[in-house]
């Protein structure tokens, strides 16, 4: 009786211990907990290091530097497929930073699927380098800006009292509406980029793509896992997918995380 004893208050005190360093974990801001997961990971304890990195991710917070530190991490423990996903997610937020690219590229050597991508058209590859610029909120901050002088021609054009000068900010006015339309445009467009969940990473180890959203329908090719994928359509547990050599198929919602 005594013994039993014994193990139910060791039970109660675990868990009573547990409990407290879950509260602690959770009152810690997120850029101490991201300091001690720095200090881990500089220390080699990477299984330490990503579950701190994790729980910052779980308390809602999220940063391209934290989704970097994880790729590193997962990267690291030889889950390339992970690395890869959370590189993606950090290159989302910063698309600009050749460390993270870098970094895909190294991770993509220890993948299974050598894709070559299809070269894009010269003038998408020319507007997503000038979205790449600035960050969405730099672009949102230009457009306002760009919007006030817009306003400010065309009081300048309704209280002009000479010609030349309201013929000057008529095509002032003109351009900067053009301008205004340009950049609204990529502001919107890098918005719905970055909240909308339309790329994966493939983590089954194999699987096989189907002409439809059918286990019955035809076999199409084989990817593995770390292929990166962009969903073009979905219904029940099913995704449709191209990859970058222009093939499109189905596979289930399983197979695959979203970013």
């Amino acid at each position: 009786m005594k013994a039993i004893t014994n193990i139910i208050i060791k039970s109660i005190f675990v868990v009573i211990v547990g409990c407290s360093l879950t509260f602690e974990a959770r009152a810690q801001k997120p850029e101490d907990l991201l300091t001690k997961a720095n200090s881990l990971y500089n220390e080699n304890a990477f299984d330490s290091a990503l579950t701190v990195y994790k729980s910052i991710v779980d308390q809602g917070y999220s940063s391209a530097t934290l989704y970097y530190n994880l790729g590193n991490t997962y990267y690291k423990l030889k889950n390339y497929p992970l690395a890869i996903y959370y590189y993606e997610k950090s290159l989302k937020l910063d698309p600009n930073n050749e460390d993270t690219k870098h970094n895909i590229e190294i991770a993509q050597l220890f993948l299974t699927d050598k894709i070559e991508a299809v070269p894009e058209l010269f003038i998408k590859t020319w507007w997503n380098k000038l979205s790449n610029i600035f960050s969405i909120n730099t672009w949102a901050i230009i457009t306002l800006v760009i919007f006030g002088l817009l306003l400010t021609s065309l009081f300048f054009y309704i209280t002009a009292k000479t010609r030349v000068l309201k013929k000057s900010m008529f095509f002032i006015g003109l351009l900067l509406i053009i301008f205004n339309i340009t950049i609204f445009s990529i502001t919107v467009k890098k918005y719905n980029y970055v909240r909308t969940n339309d790329e994966g990473i493939v983590i089954n180890p194999t699987i096989t793509i189907k002409s439809s959203p059918s286990q019955s329908s035809v076999d199409l090719f084989v990817l593995h896992e770390g292929t990166k994928v962009k969903i073009l359509d979905n219904t029940d547990e099913w995704e449709k997918i191209k990859i970058a050599n222009g093939s499109i198929g189905w596979l289930p919602s399983s197979s695959i995380i979203k970013y």
